[in-house]
């Protein structure tokens, strides 16, 4: 699979891509909201997993956005929350616009990919 990977949070996106790619799959990362919705022009992207609170633009528009654009893209939310909204808020409201699965920060690797497989 090829696994893109949405986070303003480098230690979060080194982590996540070496699970990823310790699991046999590819993976591309974006630092921001707008450089992964570059990397989805170029398609060939199976699951998505994006922070829901970055600051260029949150997860939820992203989410709403792919829902008509790539409707079957399976997209997990993730979220350790902010000052502004909880964890929890955000990824009810991610759920709630079309986010197949969704995990709190911080996660371990078996429930990140258990997350990222269709079922």
């Amino acid at each position: 699979m090829r696994i893109l990977v949405i986070d303003d949070n480098k230690d979060i996106l080194d982590l996540t891509s070496e699970w990823i790619r310790a699991a046999g799959h590819d993976v591309i990362v974006a630092d921001s909201a707008k450089g992964g919705l570059t990397h989805l022009k170029d398609s060939g992207i199976d699951v998505l997993l994006t922070d829901i609170l970055m600051p260029d633009m949150d997860g939820i528009e992203i989410i709403k956005g792919l829902r008509k654009s790539h409707p079957d893209l399976w997209i997990v939310a993730i979220s350790g929350g902010g000052n502004k909204l909880s964890a929890n808020a955000a990824l009810s409201m991610s759920q709630a616009f079309g986010a197949d699965r969704t995990l709190y920060k911080p996660f371990r690797q078996k429930e990140l990919l258990a997350a990222i497989q269709r079922e």
